[in-house]
C-alpha cells in the first residue's frame, strides 16, 4: 500500500504545485483509498513527497550504476549516464514530469553532478573532450538532460531523439561528429539489451 501511494503521489505531484489538503485529495482519489489511509504511511505531502525522492534518487543511483560505472571510456560513459535518464522519462513520464518538476536531476553538489564533472575531468585528460570549464559544461549537459525530459513527457516518443540529443552534448564537448552519433547509438543498443536484466522499471523502447 505505502508503495501504491507513492505511485500516486508521482502522477498527481509530477507538473503543478504542492497545495496540501487539496492534493492529497487527489492523491487518494488517484489511489483508490481513503485519506485515513494516506495518513496510516504519511503525516504530511510533504513527507511522501520527500520519501519518494530519496527513494528515485536512491534506486537511479543503483540502476546507473549497474550499466555504468563498468565503464572506462570517458564518452561512453557520458552518453550512457545521460540517456539512461531520457530513456526512463520514455518508458515513465509519471517519473520524468515529478523529477523535472520538483528539481531532483541533482544539485550541483549531488551524486549525479560529481559524476557528470568526473567524467568530463576525465575526457579532458584522456583528449576526447575539449570545453572551456567543466562547470560550464556539466551546466550545459545537465540543462540539455532537463529540457529533453521535459520534451520527452511532452510527447517526443521517437527514441532517435534519445540519441540525437545525447549525441549533440558529445558533439558539443569538442567530440567528432560521427564518434559521437556512433557512441551515442552504441551507448543506446547497450543499454536496451542490459537494461532489462538490471532495472526494474526498463521496458521495451522503439
Amino acid at each position: 500500500m505505502r508503495a501504491h501511494l507513492l505511485q500516486s503521489v508521482m502522477a498527481v505531484c509530477g507538473g503543478r504545485k504542492l497545495t496540501g489538503a487539496t492534493v492529497i485529495e487527489d492523491v487518494v482519489r488517484h489511489a483508490g483509498v481513503s485519506r485515513g489511509t494516506f495518513y496510516k504511511y504519511f503525516d504530511t505531502l510533504d513527507e511522501a513527497v520527500t520519501q519518494l525522492a530519496f527513494e528515485l534518487a536512491e534506486q537511479m543511483t543503483d540502476d546507473i550504476h549497474n550499466v555504468y560505472d563498468i565503464l572506462t571510456d570517458p564518452v561512453m560513459r557520458t552518453a550512457t549516464g545521460f540517456q539512461t535518464f531520457l530513456s526512463r522519462a520514455w518508458i515513465d513520464p509519471d517519473w520524468g514530469s515529478f523529477i523535472t518538476h520538483l528539481g531532483l536531476l541533482g544539485g550541483e553538489d549531488g551524486l549525479i553532478a560529481r559524476k557528470v564533472k568526473g567524467d568530463i575531468r576525465m575526457g579532458v585528460e584522456t583528449g576526447d573532450y575539449s570545453v572551456v570549464s567543466v562547470d560550464f559544461a556539466a551546466d550545459l549537459l545537465m540543462g540539455a538532460k532537463h529540457e529533453a525530459i521535459r520534451r520527452i513527457i511532452s510527447g517526443e516518443r521517437d527514441t532517435a531523439y534519445i540519441t540525437g540529443v545525447a549525441a549533440m552534448v558529445l558533439r558539443s564537448f569538442g567530440v567528432s561528429p560521427s564518434k559521437a552519433e556512433k557512441t551515442s547509438e552504441n551507448a543506446f543498443k547497450r543499454l536496451c539489451v542490459e537494461a532489462p536484466g538490471m532495472m526494474a522499471w526498463w521496458r521495451p523502447i522503439g
